[in-house]
């Protein structure tokens, strides 16, 4: 579970890049207000790519250390707490 995370997490970071060069280009145009909103959108997605390389870093190395096990727990822990929930929910309407 953990590795198919660091996977995603990569995945979002390259994909934030090619957001980030789509969103300065296709908002560029002639007058220079607009150039400058394009710039911020672009260099402001610009900021993700390190937070989700980071965050696969880390679960490829916790999934490394062998704690996958332990979120898989906690993923099962979860999944039955939001089945009470919902279960409580319905029960209400």
């Amino acid at each position: 579970m953990l590795d198919k995370l660091g996977y995603l997490t990569a995945g979002l970071g390259f994909t934030s890049i090619a957001a980030s060069v789509a969103a300065w280009y296709t908002e560029k145009s002639e007058d220079e207000e607009e150039n400058a909103h394009a710039e911020r959108t672009g260099i402001f997605i610009g900021l993700w790519p390190q937070t989700f390389f980071a965050l696969s870093l880390v679960l490829f190395k916790l999934k490394e250390m062998g704690h996958d096990k332990d979120v898989e727990r906690l993923v099962k822990r979860l999944e039955k707490s939001a089945g009470e929930i919902n279960k409580k929910a319905k029960d209400l309407k």
